[in-house]
């Protein structure tokens, strides 16, 4: 079993597009993960249970990946200011009567571990798993494809035919379609 660099048409949409555009996707991307995860962060917190901060996290880190996979260790910079700056804006922004981010309560004997500290966890663990990612080898943001497992459809446009059968016939492989 070998595997190839990606090209062409087996990369993601996204990967296949100029470079301009693919920052701008990790743009866009980082400040849909940011607005997420600020909305998400706090389930379960309450009940000592933080899964909202872990599948924030996972997002986070997903989205990041791709960032770095689609444009590099710049798209990967574009991605944590993004986020960074969308989820700190809601955390910050002035609003009627309460925060999306709210961190610290002054009494810790009346609300939970989690409830008081997961809004912190989450605005500078969102930076810190970027930052990790960009530390990481280049190979692992790589997109390859195993050449034993290509879909049928590649096999047949290389082949010529529609079922991706070649039966050397070039004649009766057009009558056939």
């Amino acid at each position: 079993m070998t595997s190839s660099p990606a090209s062409g048409r087996d990369l993601p949409w996204s990967h296949r597009q100029s470079y301009p555009t693919r920052m701008t996707i990790s743009l866009l991307a980082g400040a849909a993960v940011g607005m997420i995860g600020t909305l998400a962060h706090r389930l379960g917190a309450s009940a000592n249970i933080p899964y909202g901060l872990v599948l924030a996290l996972l997002v986070i880190v997903l989205s990041a990946w791709c960032a770095r996979s689609r444009a590099g260790a710049l798209g990967l910079g574009v991605h944590v200011a993004a986020s960074s700056i969308v989820a700190w804006g809601l955390a910050v922004a002035p609003r009627g009567s309460g925060a999306l981010a709210p961190v610290g309560f002054g009494d810790p004997s009346a609300v939970p571990f989690w409830s008081e500290h997961v809004g912190m966890m989450w605005l500078y663990g969102m930076i810190v798993v970027q930052v990790i990612l960009l530390f990481l080898p280049k190979r692992w943001f790589r997109i390859t494809v195993d050449d034993d497992i290509r879909p049928a459809a590649h096999a047949a446009a290389a082949s010529g035919t529609a079922d991706g059968t070649d039966t050397g016939n070039t004649a009766q492989d057009k009558e056939v379609q």
